[in-house]
């Protein structure tokens, strides 16, 4: 018999060293709910693992731009909704002017009417905003307006002066490649991922993505203050312009800049009141010159979208928008869904297996704890030789 080895306690130590270590990775494991805990656990599965959560978490924030675009869209809709109603009534002021049951004293109180609703269509359009940031595009004395983009890079905000200035291709802007007037445009995030495809739309002089972007999108809202709805070529201030037209139902080309103008584009200077009113129902129905004694040319400009035409072309465009990012919403919470399913496969505990490998542990411990016991008293059959 030999003291100075006991090997049999030796090795019953560390067999309870090594249970000991599996019960406090089953421990560690049952009160995380987690399998992977430290890398040790599982290398690859961790970095699968950490990859499918930075992916649940990009489309989790990719959802909420996605909502906050919704927002702005419909804040958007909402004064266009109400540019719409006054529309209509200025309308209707301007057929009932045109009934001569009126003279021209009841005519001019329609008119102020007409023209503080004029005003009203400004005040929309210059106050409607979302978190701060205007929507509609105003025109400066420069006739250009200031851009809210996420990719601003500091100076002045970047400007366009047509609203065909955002896309590269011109049909994609809000009106249509003819489209003079000014325009802004909210760049959103909508995907979990940045790619090369994205960079290869970016549009870096405009600050904008065109439509082969994956995860970005570029919202754009046209200019829609009284020049841009009653006008056919906002952006030159020369021609046909509300500020000068679009005023009242009076008839003073001598005295009145809006209707000397009316006057020369007759080419002939025989305009009349009728002339003027006339003017004012195509403009806002957003039709073709009903005139013949107006000059097409003159007139018609850059053909712009006016009028009732013009919201109803910007909502569609909104409501269409509003529908596009609602399925993208949708498809985020889909796709979180199974990618956190898939992320839960890899690196969260089974709680059935690793319950049954704890109470092993236990009774392993316990067992080793108890033959470790025994081992130690093996030695003790020494003492009884030498008490002999």
């Amino acid at each position: 018999m030999r003291i100075n080895h006991n090997i049999a306690a030796m090795v019953t130590q560390g067999s309870l060293f090594t249970v000991n270590r599996d019960l406090g990775k089953s421990i560690q494991k049952l009160s995380t709910g987690l399998r992977i805990n430290a890398a040790g656990d599982d290398a690859a599965g961790l970095g699968v693992s950490e990859n499918l959560r930075k992916q649940v978490r990009g489309m989790g924030q990719a959802s909420k731009n996605a909502q906050d675009a919704i927002s702005l869209l419909n804040v958007a809709d909402g004064a266009l909704g109400e540019q719409s109603t006054i529309l209509q009534r200025m309308r209707e002021l301007v057929i009932q002017a045109k009934n001569d049951t009126y003279t021209s004293t009841e005519r001019g109180y329609m008119g102020r009417e007409f023209s503080a609703l004029k005003d009203e269509l400004d005040r929309i359009a210059a106050v409607t905003n979302f978190n701060g940031m205007r929507i509609f595009a105003n025109p400066d004395a420069d006739g250009e307006v200031g851009i809210y983009s996420s990719t601003f890079r500091g100076g002045p905000p970047h400007r366009t002066q047509f609203s065909n200035d955002v896309f590269t291709n011109a049909n994609d802007s809000v009106f249509g490649a003819a489209d003079t007037s000014s325009s802004t445009h909210f760049n959103m995030m909508i995907g979990a991922n940045y790619t090369a495809t994205d960079a290869a739309a970016t549009i870096s002089n405009r600050e904008a993505w065109n439509p082969n972007a994956e995860n970005m999108i570029t919202i754009q809202f046209g200019q829609m203050n009284a020049r841009g709805i009653l006008s056919k070529n906002p952006g030159a201030i020369e021609t046909i312009d509300p500020d000068h037209i679009v005023d009242d139902f009076s008839w003073d080309p001598t005295n009145d800049i809006g209707d000397m103008v009316i006057d020369v584009m007759t080419g002939v200077g025989t305009a009349t009141a009728k002339n003027k009113l006339d003017l004012y129902l195509d403009l806002i129905d957003g039709g073709e010159n009903v005139d013949p004694l107006l000059n097409t040319a003159l007139y018609n400009g850059d053909q712009n979208i006016t009028g009732l035409e013009r919201i109803s072309t910007m909502r569609a465009k909104i409501g269409a928008m509003v529908n596009r990012l609602e399925h993208t919403v949708t498809n985020l919470q889909n796709s979180i869904n199974n990618t956190q399913a898939a992320e839960s496969v890899i690196r969260d505990a089974d709680f059935a297996q690793e319950s049954a490998t704890f109470t092993r542990n236990q009774i392993l411990t316990q067992s080793a704890t108890s033959m470790l016991s025994q081992a130690n008293m093996v030695s003790q059959g020494v003492l009884s030789l030498l008490q002999r």
